[in-house]
């Protein structure tokens, strides 16, 4: 039965006891939060036969923490790409009822990390401080990820699609539209790696490996993905300073055979 909870409080020591039993039990334990309102226990159980019809190999458990608004769905065996399919089947439940207010948090544990309370507690503090971001699916970041990539890309489909598969990976995943963007969040975060298209607007792919050479002269740092495939963009790319260059379209296996590659260097 899905049950309406108070606090965050209550709501880390649910999940906790939640994901201490399945993990003991399977190995693995999913977990969507969806910072929503107005939601009645018989919300509550449509959404809970709505996942549970789409994958009936996963016994799924609803909660809602009323004070803050935020729904729970823990996913008994649940790994990250289960649960993240599972949080796609939500999202279109929630959103065309108007119950979405903010981004759905997936994660999956022990993939996504140790589960402390400290880190369930932040789990759902990302949850509530993502009200106002409506239908972004996002994964659980922790201080402790691998790898932190910046995709710098004007195409919402190709920068979607590589900053779902990384964060499937592991990697913390920061993302920019435009070479001016990407500039402030390299400066802002310092991630170890960067992937970027050259034809970008405002700053153009060139104009930011270079600005980023200047800061961090290691070499390894960025890597080209880009539509130009003559030599003497490729020429150009390395004289200015990028570590690897792919073109497209995509073959995201090498993609990330580079990124590892590259990071194992750092």
């Amino acid at each position: 039965m899905a049950v309406i909870r108070n606090s965050i409080q209550e709501t880390t020591l649910q999940l906790l006891q939640f994901i201490h039993v399945a993990t003991r039990k399977s190995a693995s334990c999913g977990v969507i939060l969806a910072p929503c309102a107005d939601l009645s226990p018989r919300t509550l159980e449509q959404a809970k036969g709505v996942i549970s019809k789409n994958d009936i190999s996963l016994s799924v458990q609803l909660f809602y923490d009323d004070s803050n608004q935020v729904l729970c769905a823990v996913l008994d065996g649940g790994t990250l790409g289960s649960t993240h399919y599972a949080s796609l089947v939500l999202k279109d439940f929630l959103q065309p009822r108007r119950l979405l207010h903010g981004r759905l948090i997936v994660s999956s544990f022990p993939e996504s990390g140790k589960p402390t309370e400290s880190a369930i507690a932040d789990f759902i503090q990302q949850a509530i401080r993502s009200k106002g971001n409506e239908g972004d699916i996002r994964f659980l970041t922790s201080d402790d990820a691998a790898t932190s990539v910046l995709i710098a890309e004007p195409d919402d489909l190709v920068r979607e699609f590589i900053k779902i598969r990384l964060e499937l990976k592991g990697y913390r995943v920061y993302e920019a539209q435009d070479g001016q963007e990407a500039y402030d969040v390299f400066f802002r975060e310092l991630p170890d790696l960067v992937i970027t298209e050259l034809n970008m607007p405002i700053l153009d792919g060139y104009q930011l490996i270079r600005s980023i050479q200047r800061h961090e002269p290691n070499e390894g740092k960025v890597i080209v993905l880009t539509d130009n495939h003559l030599a003497d963009h490729r020429s150009r790319a390395y004289e200015s300073g990028a570590a690897d260059y792919v073109t497209k379209p995509l073959s995201i296996s090498e993609l990330e055979w580079k990124i590892k590659r590259l990071a194992g260097n750092l």
